[in-house]
Formats: C-alpha cells, structure tokens, sequence
C-alpha cells in the first residue's frame, strides 16, 4: 500500500513530496506513473493571481492512501472528484483509492493570503462556516451540469500544444468562477447550531429546478417560449432570465443548447446513429448548423466524434 501524509500549502509542493516518496522525476510540472506503479499522470501548476492546481488522472497497481494533515493559516481546497467539494484545511481529511482504480481528480487550493486580499470578509467567514457543515466529500454524487464541458475539457486537453497552458488556466478559473457563483447565491445549508444560512429563495430554486428537468428532457426537440417557462416557474420573464443565469452561470437557451449538444455527442459516441439521424432527433432541421454549432460547443464536427467512435 502506498500511504501518502501530507500538509498542503501548494499543489506543486505536494507533487514534488509526492513524487519524492515514490521516487518519480518530475518535468514540467508533470509525474507520469511507470508501467511497474500503473499508468496516467498528475499535473500540477501555479496561476499568476497566487493559486495553484493539480490534474489527476492515473490508475494504479497498488491501493493508495491519501491522509490530508491539519496545516495553518487555515485555507481552502476545492476539488472535483467528480462532484465538487470545498474543504478547509483546518481539518484531515483521508481518502482510500484501492488498487486498479481510475483517479480523476481536480484540485484548486486557495492559500489563506489569497483568500484575505480577494474575498470580503463575510463572504470568506460564510465559507469556512460551510466546511465545518460538509466535512467529507461524497464520491457518489455525478459532475453538475454546470462543470460538466469544462472538465471534460481540461481532462482532453492536448498536452504538446502550444496553447495548454493558456487553455488549462482559462478551464481552472471557469470552474472556480461557477463555484463560488453557485455558493453566492444558494439557498441554504444547516450550520452546526441548527440553524440555516440563507443565500436566496428556496421557492425560487425549486421552480428553477423544474425548468432544468424542462429544458434538459431528452425528448423536447424545440425550445419553449420564454412566456411558457415564466408561467412553469411562476415568474415574471425577466426575474427568471436573471436568476437563472445567477444560479446556473448561462442564459436559458445557452443551458438548452448546451444540453442538446451533450445529448448529441453521447449519441454519436455509440455509434448507432448517422449525423443525420442525431441532428434531427435533438431538433435540428438544418443540419450545417447542427454541425456549426456542434463543432463551436466541442471544438470538433459530428462526423470526428462518429469516425473516433
């Protein structure tokens, strides 16, 4: 077993120990496993604003341990694993890999001097309040929508381009820009003297649920008027454009679109469908700009996802 005990500070920090125990060079700020540990790699760097990240993505032929020790001044990680989770590291946290699993991490700490000169007071006491409510991650809850395209992203990203790095840092700030969005105007959460911290309207967030479950229905093949989901959601046209987009970082038809073309692209992977079938069957009369839209959302044509299945 391999047990890795560590305090963080900085993710490139932690590599370079991590690499240490298990004697692998580091080069460019990346560690590639060797075929007699397993296989994948780990990507760690610095932003110029003052956080750091780390990329994994390797499985290996040995259960691994991480044990994430106390460490101050007290700062914040926050890691999708897949669901994103916010941490203090106040606090230990532990997590078990067994042997021959695939590990697809990734992780943002924000060091407590970061976090003083660029958040506001109350807004940093209400999140270290919510990581003494969520004290462990769950590993079974999926990657929100919401994350879901830029992670894949970082994830794909093509390490001997010459735009990587500029790609990776524009990725990591996305996914920390939507999370803190998403924690800004929250509903709730129960705090540890039972009372509940209040962000916004839980009936709002309800009827904002509803139009999600509408506009993500794999069998709507039209987007419904703005009239039509104003009175599904009980709000005026302009109070649900607006927050919608606050709570969900997109405008409604964006959300819409976005979703259809994910649905397009799991459809295509199968390779039971041709372009024509898949473009028609999530709306598209036109299917140039099936393809147009498509290859703007992904960064490929359909044919290239049917060809690679």
């Amino acid at each position: 077993m391999i047990r890795f005990s560590y305090q963080l500070h900085d993710f490139r920090h932690w590599l370079s120990d991590f690499s240490n125990l298990l004697n692998i060079p580091v080069k460019g700020g990346l560690l590639e496993f060797p075929p007699h540990l397993g296989e994948g790699a780990i990507h760690a760097a610095q932003l110029p604003m003052g956080f750091s990240y780390v990329i994994m993505n390797f499985t290996l032929k040995d259960d691994l341990v991480l044990f994430r020790r106390e460490s101050t001044p007290q700062s914040l990680c926050l890691l999708f694993s897949p669901a994103p989770f916010l941490g203090s590291t106040s606090g230990t946290l532990e997590t078990a890999f067994p042997k021959n699993t695939p590990v697809k991490r990734i992780g943002l700490f924000f060091p407590a001097e970061f976090l003083h000169r660029h958040l506001r007071k109350d807004i940093l006491d209400d999140l270290f309040r919510y990581t003494d409510t969520h004290p462990n991650p769950s590993a079974k809850e999926p990657t929100p929508f919401e994350y879901r395209s830029i992670i894949e992203d970082i994830y794909s990203i093509d390490n001997r381009s010459l735009l990587t790095r500029l790609v990776l840092h524009n990725r990591i700030l996305l996914l920390a820009e939507k999370f803190l969005n998403s924690f800004l105007t929250k509903a709730s959460f129960s705090l540890p003297d039972g009372k509940a911290w209040i962000k916004g309207k839980e009936k709002d967030l309800d009827a904002l649920k509803g139009i999600v479950q509408i506009l993500s229905d794999t069998q709507l093949n039209k987007f419904p008027s703005i009239e039509t989901l104003s009175k599904t959601a009980m709000m005026s046209s302009t109070k649900l454009k607006t927050r919608f987009k606050q709570i969900y970082g997109m405008k409604l038809y964006e959300f819409y679109n976005r979703s259809r073309l994910e649905q397009a692209r799991e459809m295509l992977k199968t390779g039971d469908f041709s372009v024509k079938q898949v473009g028609i069957n999530i709306g598209f009369s036109n299917l140039s700009n099936f393809a147009k839209a498509f290859k703007k959302e992904f960064g490929v044509l359909p044919k290239e996802v049917l060809k690679n299945k």
